[in-house]
């Protein structure tokens, strides 16, 4: 386990790495401040980016973080846009192998991230040691009711309306003319996701009563939409090592709002799964 100086005194930033994707995706990282305990990869969701996990990167002192702009976003927007599930997995199983030297890998999913995350999962186990989801969107686990999607003509516009949907429109509006174009400018990357999670389903029940990775299912318990509560009720009655755990005070952002919450959420998956395989070894 190799031990490094911290570069502020705040703490280390999400920084951009010399780890090389292939085909030139963004990524970011903070090396640990103590002994490492192993690397936390983090997946960001919908008209979202990496360094969006700054706060909570912040103070997991004793792990390597590491996150990157999902293709179409960002300083990954010269990829383009996918609305295939399988080329997102594939992102992320290409990052994970990139920080594979740094010990015991936990990946932390944020909204459209966790169901990136256990797809992953599913598809690769041996690559992941633990999965942390964060109020995932899986509404084809749940009786969801009528889609509430109705896409708008203009990427862009999707991207306004989205943004005002999950903050509000004040939020929009304090934003300056330079941010609001740069959101806009995420807009094929966000209709990419709004697709790729209704068409084809990313999985099934089914497929999640065989995968082989702990999985920890997680939401704020100030939650906007019971949706999430009941997609983790799905998941966790479905995959055989999986457990539910509650971000207190939070709402949807919450690594943005309660980045100690979430820090010690996945500090205590992370230190869990290492025991474990301590104990197995």
């Amino acid at each position: 386990m190799r031990r490094v100086t911290s570069p502020s005194p705040r703490g280390p930033l999400l920084e951009r790495t010399d780890l090389r994707h292939p085909e030139g995706l963004a990524i970011f990282e903070k090396v640990a401040v103590t002994e490492s305990e192993g690397v936390v990869i983090c997946v960001h969701g919908s008209l979202d980016r990496a360094r969006s996990f700054a706060r909570v990167a912040r103070r997991l002192r004793s792990f390597d973080v590491v996150s990157y702009d999902r293709r179409g976003y960002q300083d990954s927007r010269d990829l383009g846009s996918s609305a295939d599930l399988t080329r997102h997995v594939e992102d992320l199983l290409e990052v994970i192998e990139l920080a594979a030297d740094r010990g015991p890998t936990t990946v932390f999913g944020h909204s459209l991230g966790g169901v990136i995350a256990i797809a992953a999962a599913l598809a690769a186990p041996s690559s992941i040691g633990a999965v942390i989801a964060y109020e995932s969107p899986m509404r084809w686990l749940i009786d969801d009711g009528p889609d509430w999607w109705h896409p708008q003509a203009d990427a862009g516009d999707e991207a306004e309306v989205f943004f005002r949907l999950i903050t509000s429109d004040a939020s929009w509006e304090r934003l300056s003319d330079r941010e609001k174009a740069d959101r806009r400018a995420d807009g094929p990357a966000l209709v990419a996701d709004l697709t790729m999670v209704r068409t084809p389903i990313p999985f099934s029940a089914a497929d999640l009563s065989s995968i082989e990775v702990p999985v920890v299912v997680a939401v704020g318990s100030v939650s906007d939409h019971p949706r999430y509560a009941r997609s983790a009720d799905v998941i966790v009655g479905a995959a055989p090592i999986a457990a539910r755990r509650t971000v207190d005070g939070a709402a949807h952002g919450a690594h943005l709002s309660h980045p100690d919450g979430v820090a010690a959420l996945i500090t205590e998956v992370a230190r869990r799964y290492a025991e474990q395989q301590g104990a197995a070894s």
